[in-house]
């Protein structure tokens, strides 16, 4: 049996003054009940909320922008005139030190050298920067990004590496050393004046 005036009450009777949902409107929601606009979706008699779920985006989204390299004015020189130092220093912390900062560095001079497009192999670095931080895929796409603004690409990625609390221009075994120096600082937990 369909829902329509003459039967509301029986089939559904604690929702019968709220079919058809009808939002609520942003007076009622923060003034007592009376009227405006909705700012939470609307609850069906079967209890579900219409609406899109939105992810919280603190955590996805770059800590600077793509074209924000000047934030940083040592790093943007440096990947300017040597770009493949600051790439071997992100792909070193990337890799978990893995893959030194030289190693990287020529491989992309290489790839530069003889193909012309080092973007190849720096764009998949971006990806898995993302990948390991849970990043959005923005403002391009990752080779885009890396095609048509290479210097800016790794800029940002540098700059990431560094708001989350990796220095790339140490090394990955100086970050670890770093943060257990850190961790041996720590005062104890439950201790006590006498």
């Amino acid at each position: 049996m369909p829902p329509n005036e003459s039967n509301m009450g029986q089939l559904f009777p604690a929702q019968k003054a709220s079919y058809p949902p009808q939002p609520a409107t942003f007076q009622q929601a923060h003034n007592g009940g009376q009227a405006g606009f909705a700012p939470t979706p609307p609850t069906f008699p079967n209890g579900v909320q219409s609406g899109i779920p939105v992810p919280n985006l603190d955590s996805t989204q770059w800590r600077t922008d793509l074209f924000d390299c000047m934030d940083d004015p040592m790093n943007a020189v440096i990947t300017l005139l040597c770009p493949c130092v600051t790439f071997g220093e992100i792909a070193e912390i990337i890799d978990n030190g893995s893959t030194s900062c030289a190693t990287s560095g020529l491989l992309y001079c290489l790839i530069a050298f003889l193909i012309g497009c080092p973007c190849i192999m720096s764009c998949t670095y971006r990806t898995k920067l993302r990948n390991k931080f849970g990043l959005l895929e923005s403002p391009l796409p990752d080779w885009l990004a890396h095609c048509l603004c290479e210097y800016c690409a790794i800029c940002q990625e540098y700059r990431e590496l560094k708001a989350r609390g990796l220095d790339p221009s140490i090394g990955w075994q100086g970050n670890v050393a770093r943060q257990m120096q850190q961790v041996n600082m720590m005062p104890p937990m439950h201790q006590r004046m006498v």
